[in-house]
């Protein structure tokens, strides 16, 4: 009894480092936060069980990340207006109402004179005879 425990111990702890060793490129690719995550463990699944492919899933998980770019570049005390710029006017106040630009969506065009226009609909094709003739005559 304590053999077969031990022995159902052995094989699960053997399987689970197993398994781990496997998917080592895609925890190690998941961890880094590496790009292309999915080319990974694509790679890993399909071509794991062959060592070049293992090892190839490994080195995509290991490189190096894509430098992101600066988004967003916040000033809050900006500097004094130079002397060339502060002969320009001052902007109106926010409070009067633009004079030119988008005033908002146009609205329902206005009504046709004459009525709306005729509507044509395709005829019924339930009564096949109108198209074909009578089946079964050639």
């Amino acid at each position: 009894m304590l053999a077969d425990l031990l022995t159902v111990v052995v094989l699960g702890a053997t399987v689970t480092i197993s398994a781990a060793m496997y998917f080592l490129p895609v925890l190690v690719g998941a961890l880094r936060r590496a790009p292309d995550l999915g080319s990974v463990a694509v790679l890993n699944v399909l071509l794991g069980w062959t060592l070049i492919g293992w090892v190839v899933a490994l080195a995509l998980a290991l490189r190096s990340t894509r430098p992101q770019g600066q988004v967003l570049q916040l000033v809050q005390n900006l500097p004094a207006a130079p002397a060339a710029m502060r002969h320009l006017p001052a902007l109106p106040p926010a409070s009067e109402p633009p004079s030119a630009g988008w005033a908002g969506p146009p609205g329902p065009p206005p009504p046709r004179p004459d009525g709306p226009p005729p509507l044509f609909l395709p005829p019924d094709f339930t009564d096949l005879t109108d198209c074909y003739g009578p089946l079964g005559e050639e």
